[in-house]
């Protein structure tokens, strides 16, 4: 069934959509929603708040085929580039907006299936669009002081508020790219006794050991800095302390396997 788009000054645009927890028909029903609801408006995708169902669900049009993105979040990123953007929710409004060119997505799909996707280009571009109404979000919160303001001014009634909408990309994120990095080095490091001589692979030990600790000074800051970002942004998602718990015990698994094969092989 085709149903209304939320435009402005609809508040709802501002809120936090949660994640789906149940496969169901009533699921189905909404996806159905929303591709009828495509379809009546020439649509290449759609975030489901956008007709007021507060669930994590994009779908794209792909060729021919409207594909569900279901709990989808951002798991890698690369490049950048600043294209003009318009919205269905703030119609008449066009802003240059950065966005990552390339992004890989973890999502599931109808059945609850987890898939993993990279997306490029425009596909990228509009998928991250549509990511920013599930976390409460819109165009205008990517766009500097000024523009906000213009923004604010050429609206009859301002912008509407925030509500804390959430990032799509947390900056814990660098901390935990910081400690994998390093244990890929210390990793590679294994292969030197192959190769070098036993006063290279000395400082190469040497280097391993300030690795190691630059590594847990990592995931130490890691934690305690999630554990802010967490209570800062608590409205994103309910799991957020067992995403850190489980990231924290996965980099200390690794970190400890890698450790063990420093102290054990590359150690003179």
């Amino acid at each position: 069934m085709i149903q209304p788009l939320l435009k402005y000054p609809d508040s709802r645009i501002r809120l936090i959509s949660s994640n789906v927890r149940f496969f169901n028909d009533e699921l189905q029903s909404w996806i159905t929603d929303m591709i009828d609801t495509m379809r009546a408006h020439d649509l290449d995708a759609l975030s489901a708040i956008l007709i007021g169902i507060q669930y994590n669900i994009v779908i794209l049009k792909e060729t021919d085929n409207y594909v569900p993105y279901i709990n989808g979040r951002l798991i890698k990123h690369s490049g950048m580039s600043n294209q003009t953007e318009r919205s269905l929710y703030y119609e008449g409004i066009s802003v240059d907006v950065d966005r990552y060119e390339n992004v890989t997505v973890v999502y599931e799909d109808e059945e609850g299936n987890q898939h993993y996707r990279d997306l490029t280009g425009a596909q990228a571009r509009i998928f991250q669009q549509q990511l920013d109404y599930c976390y409460g979000s819109t165009f205008v919160d990517r766009v500097d002081k000024e523009m906000k303001e213009r923004i604010n001014e050429y609206l009859e009634h301002g912008l509407v508020a925030d509500g804390g909408s959430c990032p799509v990309v947390f900056y814990r994120d660098y901390f935990k790219r910081g400690v994998k990095y390093l244990i890929s080095g210390m990793f590679l490091s294994l292969a030197t006794p192959f190769f070098v001589s036993a006063k290279v692979q000395e400082w190469v030990y040497r280097i391993d050991i300030f690795a190691l600790i630059a590594a847990v000074v990592l995931m130490i800051v890691y934690f305690f800095y999630a554990q802010y970002e967490s209570r800062l942004y608590k409205q994103c998602t309910s799991c957020q302390t067992g995403n850190i718990i489980g990231t924290v015990a996965i980099l200390t698994f690794q970190l400890l396997l890698t450790s063990l094969g420093i102290f054990l092989w590359v150690a003179p």
